[in-house]
């Protein structure tokens, strides 16, 4: 008998979003490289990038039993969401995508699904015949 992990589909979605938020981040770090943004220091665009370079090195350790993750997750989704906010509201193009974003791996995040698997509450083991 082979015994396999499974992962709900709410956290297989949340990491595939924290990879499209890597993706973003990768764009944003050469942008920044490059000097695409005029009008703002580095520093204030380092700071703006934080919230999310905090959220996707996590997707590197979502394992399930882990709850102190999903917490520490939470709460620098939750700036990069404000930031994003912040940003559409100054009139950043792209903001938008930023806080659909946010958004949706919130919502992911706190779905019961998600939250037992990153509790370690459920049984998370399959036997395959």
């Amino acid at each position: 008998m082979e015994i396999m992990m499974t992962v709900p589909n709410t956290v297989r979605a949340l990491r595939i979003l924290l990879y499209v938020l890597m993706a973003i981040v990768v764009v944003a770090i050469v942008g920044i490289a490059l000097q695409y943004y005029p009008g703002w220091s580095v520093l204030r665009q380092v700071l703006h990038l934080l919230p999310a370079l905090a959220s996707v090195v996590q997707v590197f350790y979502l394992r399930p039993g882990r709850g102190i993750l999903r917490i520490t997750l939470t709460v620098t989704l939750s700036v990069y969401t404000v930031a994003s906010c912040y940003g559409m509201l100054t009139g950043s193009p792209g903001a938008i995508i930023g806080l659909a974003l946010g958004a949706a791996m919130l919502v992911l995040l706190h779905q019961r699904s998600a939250r037992e698997w990153f509790a370690g509450t459920t049984s998370t083991r399959q036997e395959l015949g």
